[in-house]
């Protein structure tokens, strides 16, 4: 049996893909996106409750429906962490707050195996015990999908360097974090902040790595998607949950007051 890599599938076949981050630690919220024919989930562990054994069956109920689970890591320092992740069958991982290309390197190193990496041998899930026979042979490393997140000045200035590390398949902007660090927080249309976000892009073109963006609504994803992102975060499980139910209770009360 081989491995896929249902990420760089879809990419293949669309050119862009989309998903959601879900902080709900919900396998059944996980199904239901699957269901929706998203492109793939960011599951989040590092706003989010969600533990390991949670994860993996957020993982089953995404690959039921040929939706790319990936997982968001809480400690961007832990390499055995993010090893583990994948070792139980994630099927890549987002790094927040990448900002040289040591770090960039040191992630590589613990996510792929030899020679690309140090990542020791693994046997559990990810492999599914021994049924993908070539995983430990290098198949994990070329469908194990990598993504490093850049949300810090820092990171900006160093963007091309981490976008020649060999490994990384992409790139994700997270503005939130970024335009807090660069002094206009929530400003998506400050000067300073949309030259950062046009520099990240170029450095992805140029080394062919996959451009990604946070987007909070169908106008900012489509605008992101036509300007050259590739890989595009539409919702949060918990915050569209929330801004839903709010709006259908207020307009129910607003009906019964007319």
């Amino acid at each position: 049996m081989k491995m896929r890599n249902l990420v760089k599938e879809k990419l293949e076949d669309k050119g862009y893909v989309l998903g959601a981050f879900v902080a709900s630690g919900s396998p059944t919220n996980a199904e239901i996106l699957g269901i929706n024919n998203f492109d793939f989930i960011l599951i989040d562990m590092e706003h989010a409750q969600t533990n390991m054994e949670t994860m993996v069956d957020m993982i089953r109920a995404s690959e039921l429906y040929e939706m790319a689970p990936l997982v968001r890591v809480y400690d961007p320092a832990d390499g055995p962490m993010m090893a583990r992740m994948l070792d139980v069958g994630v099927h890549g991982l987002m790094i927040p707050m990448v900002e040289t290309p040591e770090h960039a390197k040191y992630i590589i190193d613990n996510v792929k195996i030899a020679p690309l990496g140090k990542r020791g041998i693994g046997v559990g899930r990810g492999p599914r015990w021994g049924w993908y026979q070539d995983y430990n042979k290098g198949e994990c490393n070329e469908n194990t999908y990598v993504i490093m997140q850049c949300e810090t000045r820092k990171g900006v200035e160093n963007i091309d360097e981490i976008c020649a590390t060999p490994g990384l398949d992409c790139i994700f902007i997270g503005t939130a974090d970024l335009s807090q660090d660069m002094g206009c927080f929530g400003d998506m249309k400050n000067p300073e902040f949309t030259e950062a976000i046009d520099r990240v892009l170029k450095s992805c073109e140029k080394h062919n790595i996959v451009p990604g963006i946070v987007t909070g609504s169908q106008e900012e994803a489509t605008m992101r998607i036509k300007q050259g992102f590739k890989f595009v975060t539409i919702m949060n499980d918990l915050g569209f949950f929330r801004a839903q139910s709010k709006n259908l209770i207020d307009n129910v009360r607003k009906s019964i007051s007319e």
